[in-house]
Parts: C-alpha cells; structure tokens; sequence
C-alpha cells in the first residue's frame, strides 16, 4: 500500500469519527471537522495521483459531493460510507 493512500486512510477515518461525534453531539467539532475536511480531501486527490488506485475515484466524487450535503440529512453519512467503500476498495486490491 502506498504511503499517500495509508495517510489519506487514516484521516478519512479520523474524519468519520469525528462527524460521527458531532452526529450523535458527543461533541462540537464544527471548525475543526470542516478543516479536517479539507486536508482529506487534498489528501484523497494526492493518493489518487500518485498512487493511481483508481477506485479512490469513488472517494474523491464522494468528497467533492460533501458540501452539497446538510450535515442530519441522510445524503450526508451515505456519502461518508460510500467514500469508505473506495479506500477499502483501494486498500484491499
């Protein structure tokens, strides 16, 4: 596994946990989910370039989906889990 798709793994989880906490108001994340967000979804697009697993495709549109989506609507988790699926996807291949 490349070591931009292992990184770009690992914040989009921290970033799952995190908007899971403030679905469930465990906690407020605001700010700090939304530039998370952003530092994901660069990092996405750098394992895509250069790692070349395609299936983070999936991911990325997923991402590029997210600010169209309000956060407690369904739209939003459906496209935290679909965007899991392409670096699991990417991961296991």
């Amino acid at each position: 596994m490349s070591l931009f798709v292992a990184v770009g793994f690992g914040l989009y989880v921290l970033n799952l946990l995190v908007g899971l906490a403030a679905q469930f108001r465990l906690a407020r994340f605001g700010l700090w989910h939304h530039g998370l967000y952003l530092v994901v979804f660069v990092s996405a697009v750098l394992a895509l370039v250069f790692a070349r697993e395609w299936w983070l495709l999936l991911t990325v549109g997923c991402l590029a989906l997210f600010p169209r989506a309000r956060p407690r609507t369904w739209l939003h988790p459906t496209l935290g889990v679909v965007g899991l699926v392409g670096y699991l996807l990417s991961v296991g291949g």
